[in-house]
């Protein structure tokens, strides 16, 4: 991609994240902003709605309290007076007082007179079983004590939803003693919603919290009420918003749930605002783009391409001695005057470059003569060193072997067994450092021996040396191990003890048996030593680190202090030995 459409693409890439953030951003400031604004807008409505409601109980405890106390009402109770009910409890009346029900009752709790009365069809209807039911079992309706003189609120039945309110009967001054109660109730239906609906101007739904069969909708908010969430505000969708509430009934219980539903005029005003703040936004980004597009092109794109081209045709040519075109007073000029420069310098350089690599080549073959001479004295050198190690190596062998012979046939002129046997052991003992000298004398590499031929040398030398039947078997399970030379020595030798120890007393009698040698390495350069036979063991109560034998002291000290490793001692199924140490390079 060439510097015009890298230009073009970072200026783009530039408005669209700019774009993007201003959209996030007014989404989540703005809209937000709207939201919480329709969210007071809805409470304050769903206030409204539940002021209505609470309105037409206190309107049915105000007309309640004007009838119970009351003069006419007063003696009505006492006398029973037709005139009363004729005048005061005609049809007109009752529908004027737009009441379902009216009950009068005496101190004693009979009912003196009761009405219900149908406001559509404008004619009496029976008052339900339930109504009666109900102030029989509420004894607060009954009024006839002297802790409170009224009630009013909500009662659910199985009907509907009723507006009740009970007064006691008293004179028209407020004053006593009280003559029974007197009954008002209005029930909260549809035809109620829609007149409270249409005052306070918003679609009201009212619903029971113990109806099974409850809107979606209401579900979903009654878990979200709570002491000091009173009203839960929820978008229905696009268009419409609900603010719910609880409605209690006449003993303080939740009973009712209301919503409120509003049009989202706030929230869909508030999207389209963001909607021209955008188009704005993106009519002045393509303006700015385009003049920003403009000047990039004349005043940087245009003359570095320029520039380019010289610097191009300079390189084909080969020769700095051209020059590129130099104009204005800016950064490119001054970077089109420091090329100029290098090519001056670069030129200048080439001529001092030529004569310095003449120089630098009759150098290089003057130490190309010197180099040759010396790495013919050092092959030279390495030679010789090797051959006085290789003889150093044979002559220390060939010491070792003579004092070995020298032992063996000192150990064929004793009697003794037991003096016989220590003449073997340190004979065994010399040979087996002797073999790694050989090793190393036969070996390319001075510094590592390879050890599985090593250890079969030395098992080879103590069959020999003990004269053994072959009731004795030996299996050598080593890997191919490069050894180093300050270690195959001490595992040398702990392989010479312990070998000879089985050979000596696992298998008493000429019985037969089994030894075991294994060597395994891994990839930390941890080294596993072991070796097991299947004899009669060592004694349960033997220390091999506190032992007057020899050779187990020699083993546990040349693996614990020289090898710098661990020994382990198993009793099961026989004897094994195990040395693990780590090998440093």
């Amino acid at each position: 991609m060439n510097l015009r459409w890298k230009t073009l693409s970072l200026i783009g890439i530039t408005f669209l994240f700019l774009f993007i953030s201003l959209y996030s951003i007014s989404s989540l400031i703005i809209v937000d902003g709207f939201i919480k604004v329709e969210h007071g807008i809805v409470e304050r409505n769903v206030n409204r709605a539940l002021g209505a409601i609470n309105d037409d109980i206190g309107n049915l405890r105000k007309m309640n309290r004007d009838w119970a106390w009351w003069d006419d009402t007063y003696e009505f109770i006492e006398d029973k007076n037709p005139e009363y009910i004729n005048t005061s409890l005609s049809d007109e009346s009752i529908a004027g007082l737009q009441l379902d029900l009216i009950m009068y009752f005496n101190s004693t709790g009979d009912v003196v007179y009761s009405r219900g009365f149908d406001l559509d069809e404008n004619k009496d209807v029976p008052i339900s079983e339930d109504v009666i039911k109900l102030i029989n079992t509420e004894d607060m309706l009954l009024t006839n004590n002297e802790t409170k003189k009224d009630y009013s609120g909500i009662v659910l039945l199985p009907e509907g939803n009723l507006l009740i309110s009970s007064y006691e009967i008293l004179k028209s001054n407020g004053e006593g003693p009280s003559r029974g109660t007197l009954i008002f109730g209005k029930y909260l239906d549809e035809d109620e919603l829609g007149r409270l609906s249409s005052i306070i101007q918003m679609s009201l739904t009212l619903d029971r919290l113990e109806n099974k069969q409850l809107p979606e909708d209401f579900k979903d908010v009654v878990p979200l009420f709570s002491g000091e969430n009173k009203i839960v505000v929820k978008p229905l969708n696009e268009m419409q918003v609900a603010g719910y509430t609880v409605l209690n009934d006449l003993n303080g219980f939740p009973a009712l749930i209301l919503r409120a539903n509003l049009p989202r005029e706030i929230y869909n005003q508030g999207k389209v605002s963001i909607s021209y703040f955008l188009l704005f936004i993106i009519f002045v980004s393509l303006i700015f783009g385009i003049i920003i597009v403009w000047l990039i092109e004349e005043q940087v794109i245009s003359r570095i391409l320029r520039l380019n081209k010289d610097v191009t045709l300079i390189k084909t040519s080969k020769s700095p001695s051209k020059h590129v075109v130099v104009d204005g007073k800016d950064e490119i000029s001054s970077l089109s005057t420091s090329i100029n420069d290098m090519l001056e310098s670069l030129e200048h350089s080439q001529a001092e470059e030529r004569k310095a690599q003449n120089e630098l080549k009759k150098h290089l073959d003057h130490l190309e003569e010197i180099v040759e001479g010396r790495t013919a004295q050092l092959n030279r050198s390495i030679q010789e060193k090797e051959v006085l190690l290789r003889e150093i190596h044979h002559r220390v062998k060939n010491n070792m072997q003579i004092i070995s012979s020298l032992l063996m046939l000192q150990s064929q002129n004793i009697e003794d067994e037991k003096y016989r046997d220590v003449f073997i052991e340190s004979q065994t003992r010399i040979y087996s450092m002797a073999l790694i000298h050989e090793k190393l004398y036969q070996s390319k590499n001075f510094a590592q021996i390879n050890f599985k031929e090593y250890i079969e040398g030395i098992v080879e030398n103590i069959f020999e040396s003990y004269n053994l039947n072959k009731n004795i078997t030996i299996k050598i399970d080593v890997e191919n191990i490069p050894v180093l030379i300050d270690y195959a020595v001490p595992c040398g030798l702990i392989i010479n003890e312990l070998v000879t120890n089985c050979l000596k007393y696992a298998f008493p009698g000429g019985r037969k048996g089994k030894i075991q040698i294994s060597l395994i390495s891994n990839d930390n350069d941890m080294i596993h030593l072991s070796i097991c036979d299947d004899g009669i063991g060592i004694p349960v109560d033997l220390d091999i680190r506190n032992t007057r034998s020899l050779g187990l002291k020699l083993v546990t000290g040349l693996a614990e202090g020289q090898l710098q490793g661990e020994i382990l001692l198993k009793r099961e199924g026989g004897t094994e030995f195990q040395i693990n140490f780590r090998q440093v390079k």
